[in-house]
């Protein structure tokens, strides 16, 4: 009896693991396959995140098209792709506004947010921020000022002379050691007063719409020689000749 018992104890662990290497036999071509298809799948995804990044840029337009734009940077010109999901916005009159691609124009300063694809050498913007202009900065002495048009002459340490509108919405101040700062206004910019500007630039660089003026006074004393304004000379008047009488 022991011994029936013992065959039947043989011949059952004996299919069992003949039954176990035939499973993993089977098994293992298909788990490979799996194995082989996800490293495939993570190549592919390393590839493409080394191809695609994300990436910020600032600068100005320089030509635009239907599909894209280029931004030129301090480094580089990029090449941005346009398509109907970029939001555009901009600030304007103090409040965020949101625009369309078809409000970019040459020119413009902008800040983009996106993905490039290295591959392509292409941003995909997300986001296309427009900036306004960059304000600009001068300091130096009042050489002329003209009442009609409300604008002053500034002329600058570097030589540099520049015609500054005094804006409706331009914020004056005047300084002094005595009182300090008090409220200025147009008709307190003197000739030879010393200002601070701080406002935006024309595209011909030769003017500057003010948007704040410090005037802190006549800091030397002297006036300087306004600015001469050129002047038609008159042509001279023809000097008619008259021809003598002949002696008889």
């Amino acid at each position: 009896m022991n011994k029936l018992i013992a065959v039947f104890a043989i011949l059952f662990l004996t299919t069992s693991v003949y039954a176990a290497t035939s499973t993993e036999s089977a098994t293992t071509p298909a788990t490979n396959q799996k194995l082989d298809e996800l490293k495939d799948r993570l190549a592919s995804a390393a590839t493409q995140l080394k191809q695609s990044q994300k990436r910020a840029i600032w600068g100005t337009v320089k030509t635009t098209s239907v599909s894209t734009i280029t931004v030129e940077t301090k480094t580089s010109d990029v090449k941005i792709e346009l398509t109907d999901t970029i939001k555009v916005a901009q600030i304007i009159k103090g409040e965020r506004t949101d625009l369309t691609t078809d409000d970019l124009a040459k020119g413009d300063t902008v800040a983009v947010f996106g993905d490039y694809d290295a591959a392509l050498e292409l941003l995909k913007a997300k986001v296309i921020f427009i900036q306004g202009a960059i304000p600009l900065r001068i300091s130096g002495t009042i050489t002329q000022s003209d009442k009609k048009n409300f604008t002053v002459t500034v002329a600058t340490p570097e030589g540099q002379s520049y015609i500054v509108d005094i804006e409706s919405t331009t914020k004056n101040t005047l300084w002094n050691k005595e009182d300090g700062t008090a409220k200025g206004a147009f008709s307190k910019l003197l000739v030879g007063d010393t200002v601070h500007v701080l406002g935006t630039q024309s595209k011909d660089k030769s003017r500057i719409s003010a948007a704040r003026v410090l005037d802190i006074g006549n800091t030397s004393g002297a006036t300087p020689t306004p600015t001469p304004t050129p002047t038609k000379t008159a042509s001279p008047s023809a000097t008619v000749k008259t021809t003598p009488k002949p002696t008889p």
